[in-house]
């Protein structure tokens, strides 16, 4: 009870840290008018007000003109082109948009700034992270480029983060009906989980996961069936979105798919390049046993590399394999330094680097490789290090 005690004014802390920058933040970023939280935000909205966001007309309407900017200037909204997201992210966050555009800002991005914190916590501990390098893998977040995007624009990343971090704790302790739950809520976002929603189900199909894969579909279906209550043709209208208008900006992404578009002058040359990440991650691992947390750090990496639609803002939920890397560098004495080092590099100054020269070029392409070499990393991590301390294992 002390210790509980004892911990209610840190927490208490902690969440009168994240209010005020939360506050600050949105109020700094004109309430995120011009940025992303902004086509978050209408899209709950649309739902409170009786609208169907995939309604062109109806989303032009909501979100279109120009909008202020935190500089003083105007621009367009980065969601003019369409809702990008699944109807169920927005009927998540029916609450928000049933708020005023200012305090609804606040409210999500305390939320967002808490969610990410908790996250990397819950994956610190779900890997049993050293003492050693608790400050470093703190700091590492807080100075992180995709942190920060996370702060100027509002994007969802913080709670994509928690809900990642939550389910390495969760499959750790063998709570097998909850992580099923946080695997299917990793889809309010399903771009940045390509790979790990198929894996997983593939895994607990092999070792007859039977709660974990029950759990997993109904949430999956309530996911799918609630949404329809508001808009009953949205499955195929969010494909009509994802699939054609998004793929007008591909050669721009972080992906393999971008990087062959800008640089190698055909996207789909993007195959190749996974097919070449994805047979080195298999060669390098082969006989190896990979645990739950171990399967986790390696695809969520693999996953933003692989998908056709995803920005750096998105590499915030890599703080799961960079905690998994730390924690098996912490056992490993031949080969910590690199694995540290090659952390140290990947979640701190290259990705800065890297949006640095995509600022000048506007494009994000050469940042894909942060995402493969991130997956490399985990591959050397359980090449070199014991298993973590989980509660299943499998080869």
């Amino acid at each position: 009870m002390r210790m509980r005690v004892g911990k209610v004014p840190v927490l208490a802390a902690i969440a009168a840290f994240v209010v005020v920058f939360g506050t600050i933040a949105a109020a700094s970023n004109n309430w995120y008018e011009f940025s992303d939280f902004f086509c978050l935000y209408h899209g709950a909205r649309s739902l409170v007000l009786g609208h169907d966001p995939y309604d062109a007309s109806w989303w032009l309407q909501a979100t279109g003109g120009l909008r202020p900017t935190p500089s003083g200037g105007l621009a367009r909204t980065s969601c003019y082109g369409g809702p990008g997201y699944p109807l169920w992210t927005f009927l998540a966050m029916l609450p928000i948009g049933a708020l005023p555009l200012e305090p609804a800002a606040i409210v999500w991005e305390s939320l967002s700034i808490g969610a990410a914190l908790a996250g990397a916590w819950w994956a610190w501990r779900a890997v049993q992270g050293p003492a050693r390098f608790a400050l470093l893998y703190l700091a590492l977040l807080l100075a992180s480029q995709p942190f920060w995007l996370l702060v100027i624009y509002g994007q969802i990343t913080g709670v994509m983060l928690a809900i990642a971090g939550l389910l390495a704790l969760l499959l750790t302790r063998a709570r097998e009906r909850a992580a099923g739950v946080a695997l299917a809520a990793l889809a309010l976002k399903p771009q940045c989980v390509f790979l790990t929603l198929p894996a997983f189900a593939l895994r607990g199909l092999v070792e007859r996961r039977w709660r974990l894969l029950m759990a997993a579909a109904l949430a999956a279906v309530a996911m799918t069936v609630a949404p329809m209550i508001f808009v009953p043709a949205w499955p195929l209208e969010w494909w009509v979105e994802v699939s054609a208008r998004r793929m007008q900006v591909v050669s721009l992404l972080p992906t393999a798919w971008g990087f062959a578009g800008d640089v190698l002058a055909n996207a789909s040359i993007g195959a190749v390049l996974i097919a070449a990440v994805l047979a080195a991650t298999w060669i390098l691992l082969r006989g190896r046993r990979v645990d739950d947390v171990g399967l986790l750090a390696l695809t969520l990496p693999l996953s933003l590399f692989a998908t056709t639609y995803a920005w750096t803002y998105d590499h915030l939920v890599l703080f799961v394999s960079y905690a998994f890397v730390l924690s098996r560098a912490s056992s490993t004495a031949g080969v910590r330094l690199p694995l540290v080092l090659g952390t140290v590099a990947l979640a701190g100054p290259v990705p800065w680097v890297l949006y640095a020269i995509a600022l000048t070029r506007l494009n994000e392409s050469l940042s894909a490789w942060i995402a493969a070499a991130t997956a490399l990393l985990v591959v050397f991590a359980l090449r070199a290090g014991a298993p973590s301390m989980t509660s299943r294992s499998s080869v």
